[in-house]
Formats: C-alpha cells, structure tokens, sequence
C-alpha cells in the first residue's frame, strides 16, 4: 500500500510537470465555456453569413447540451486517450517500470497507481467543463428547466472510466503507444458494434453517449440507464 501511495504522488508530480493534466483541462474548459456559446450564436452567425438562410427554431437551452455531449464524447475522451495512451510506454522505453519493479513496487500497484491518477484527474476536467457550461446555459437562458441535467453528466463520466480502461489494458498488453491507442480503438469499435444487436442494445455501455439528450427532455427515463452502467463498470 505504501508503495502504491508513493508511485500515485509520483504520477501526480509527473503529470504536472509534463503538461499532461494542463491540456486535458485545457481541452475540457474550452469545451464547457464553447457549448453554451456555440448553441447560442451559431444561428446568429450563420444567418449573418449568409442572409438568405434562415433559422427554423430559436436556439433553447437544450442545445446547450447536445453541444457538451457531442464535444465531451468525441473530442474530450479522445484527448484523454491521446494523452494517456503513453503512460507506459514512456516507462517501457526508459526502463524505469522494470526498476521499480526489481525494487519491490508490484507491476500491479504501478497500473493501479496511473489509472487512479488518470481517472482523478480527467474527473476534475470532466466536472469542471460540467459546471461551465452549466453557468453559461443558466446566463445565457433565463428558462432552463430541464430534468436529469446531473444524472446525464453522470452517465457520461462513467463512460470515461470505461475508456481508461480499455486503454489501460492496451498498455500493458503492447509496448508503443499508437498500438495501444489503436486497440482501444479497436475494442470501442467491437463493443459499439455488438451493441446494434438487439437483445444486446440496451445492455450496450455507449448507450450511455446516446441517451443524455433523451433523459434530459424527457424522453428516456433514469432506469433505462441502469444496465449500461453496469455493464460499464463490469
């Protein structure tokens, strides 16, 4: 336990002094400020563009939304995957891992160790960007009664967990990082595939990354999220 505690304070120093947590806050604060403000104005934007074109519907809160989970999902979890898919490697290429291993530290306690530093701190991202944007939906709308807000950007995150780790998985398994980039790729790929099957759909942990906007106008209720979270923490 001790060396587990060491290594996590370890990866933590390490994680802010490479930039790594930087740019991943980064990319997940720009996210939380733009939603609101891209869903507010991009009408405005596009119909200055070109006079012609005019919008259907006046921009509502909701949009807000669709705009942070669609940017959260795709391009938010794919920096964290990006960022983190050499956090092994860079130990296999300087031969630290196998030195901390001869050392007594368990090749088990040093997995453990970066996940958990890797989940904490995409957690403060995460919620960080959540809260942005919820300060921004609420300034820029006067009306945003819309239910499950939380319960959606819960569902996200646990999604988030999900990816870290499959591609903690693909670290240990392949030595460079594109490749363990790529089987998590890959394995998304294969899970979101099986999750067009029928029977298999509700069970799917993606449905997660789906059904945000649903929960939130009420379209979908809270139970039909039970089972992917549950598949996802499996």
């Amino acid at each position: 336990m001790n060396g587990y505690l060491a290594f996590v304070k370890k990866e933590f120093t390490e994680n802010m002094k490479n930039y790594r947590f930087l740019i991943m806050l980064s990319v997940f604060l720009i996210f939380g400020m733009m939603s609101a403000f891209l869903a507010k104005f991009t009408p405005e934007i596009l119909s200055a563009l070109a006079a012609e074109m005019k919008m259907r519907a006046e921009p509502v809160a909701l949009d807000a939304w669709k705009q942070f989970y669609k940017n959260i999902s795709g391009v938010g979890f794919s920096a964290v995957i990006i960022l983190y898919g050499s956090c092994l490697s860079g130990e296999y290429s300087k031969g630290t891992l196998v030195l901390m291993v001869t050392k007594g530290l368990s090749r088990k306690a040093i997995i453990l160790a970066k996940y958990t530093v890797a989940a904490v701190l995409m957690t403060i991202s995460y919620w960080g960007s959540y809260a942005l944007t919820y300060g921004y939906t609420a300034f820029l709308w006067s009306d945003t009664k819309l239910s499950n807000v939380a319960l959606a950007a819960f569902a996200l995150w646990i999604v988030g967990f999900l990816y870290l780790s499959i591609l903690m998985v693909g670290c240990v398994l392949f030595e460079q990082t594109f490749t363990s980039i790529l089987f998590t790729g890959g394995m998304v790929a294969v899970i979101s595939l099986l999750g067009i099957i029928g029977p298999l759909a509700r069970f799917s942990p993606f449905h997660l990354t789906t059904q945000n906007i649903d929960l939130i106008s009420g379209i979908a209720a809270p139970s039909d999220l039970i089972m992917p979270v549950l598949t996802s923490m499996i």
